[in-house]
């Protein structure tokens, strides 16, 4: 009888996205807003264009494609955005809304990225073209 194994699906996204350690930022804050829903809007936009449904439990592995290299910490800080948004786009569940003062409804992202069914890598890697790949191995 033969023997099956079953090799996990991948996707692998590339994105020209720029990624600044946030803990060692001292920007204005709206240069900091700004950058962060860029990075939250192509993050969900190449999900959203993903054909494939992901299935859970899986393994996301988020890589800073840079010419010099973070130490740790200050890589996993420079894709807290970029997490908050691809947990949302995999548990949609999870989000929370509020109503602000003038009665718009407003999302609060950032509560599914402790869910236990998804697990979360970090790499950096040499490239001289800067950006992050994005891969999910599910």
């Amino acid at each position: 009888m033969p023997i099956t194994t079953m090799e996990p699906k991948r996707i692998i996204w590339e994105l020209p996205i720029k990624t600044v350690s946030e803990a060692n930022c001292s920007e204005h804050w709206s240069k900091k807003a700004k950058r962060h829903k860029q990075q939250q809007f192509f993050v969900r936009t190449v999900f959203n264009h993903n054909s494939e449904p992901i299935q859970l439990p899986c393994i996301v592995t988020l890589t800073r494609l840079c010419c010099r290299f973070y130490d740790d910490d200050n890589n996993v800080s420079c894709f807290k955005k970029i997490r908050d948004e691809m947990s949302e786009c995999l548990i949609p569940e999870k989000r929370g809304h509020y109503v602000t003062k003038k009665g718009k409804i407003k999302a609060i992202k950032g509560r599914a990225d402790s869910d236990p069914r998804i697990e979360w890598k970090y790499k950096q890697e040499k490239n001289k073209n800067p950006g992050i790949r994005i891969e999910i191995a599910f």
